[in-house]
């Protein structure tokens, strides 16, 4: 990725998988125990950085109790105080990550009426304060079918609500320009948090020959 000018990487999904939850993070997820989802996607988090990129842990507060898949539909999440904090447990050990991602999904411990992303409640009270991420966030891309509405409205929703950027995935230049049109330009903080998330990656690797690179790859897929 570092070879064709790209510095970002969405990886790795910290969602703690759950049984009977919807597939859509299934064989996705590192894994159903929180101190084996954290260890990897730490691995993970440092390998992208050696290689000169930035991962981005996702999706905060966790995404593997989700009944529905929310590129459909906005998943509820019952679960109690409590049993979240299994879900959360992966992002605390990885706060100190560059880059966040949020999940659109209302949880109703911690906010009824609004899913994450547009949650100013969940953003503060939960992954800012309790999480302690100080990273870089961004909203999960808005023109999933969780959330409903114009997008450029949704942009100003998920920054209002302290998203630090949103994510527009499909690239129609109308929208795009209602989203340019609609936000001003980055908050200081925001600003700040991208600065130092640009710094923490490493510089460009050394160069190695195509074919020793597709053979260590080859190597660490034998493993599994």
């Amino acid at each position: 990725m570092r070879e064709v000018g790209i510095n970002v990487d969405a990886l790795p999904l910290l969602d703690v998988r759950q049984p009977g939850a919807n597939d859509i993070i299934g064989d996705r997820a590192l894994g159903g125990e929180p101190l084996r989802v954290a260890a990897l996607g730490r691995a993970i988090l440092d390998g992208l950085r050696r290689g000169g990129v930035n991962g981005i842990v996702k999706h905060m507060p966790g995404h593997g109790r989700a009944m529905v898949d929310s590129h459909l539909d906005l998943p509820v999440v019952d679960a109690d105080d409590a049993a979240l904090e299994i879900d959360i447990s992966p992002f605390r050990a990885l706060n100190d990550a560059p880059v966040g991602m949020t999940a659109h999904i209302v949880y109703t411990a911690w906010d009824k009426e609004r899913p994450c992303s547009l949650s100013p409640v969940i953003i503060e009270n939960i992954i800012r304060r309790r999480i302690g991420f100080d990273g870089l966030l961004m909203s999960d891309d808005l023109d999933m079918k969780a959330l409903k509405g114009d997008i450029p409205a949704l942009a100003a929703g998920v920054v209002a609500a302290g998203c630090d950027l949103a994510l527009n995935c499909w690239g129609r230049m109308d929208e795009m320009q209602g989203i340019a049109n609609t936000l001003d330009d980055i908050r200081p903080e925001s600003r700040a948090r991208l600065d130092r998330a640009m710094a923490a990656i490493d510089g460009p690797p050394e160069d190695r020959p195509f074919a020793e690179l597709v053979a260590k790859r080859d190597a660490l897929l034998a493993l599994a």
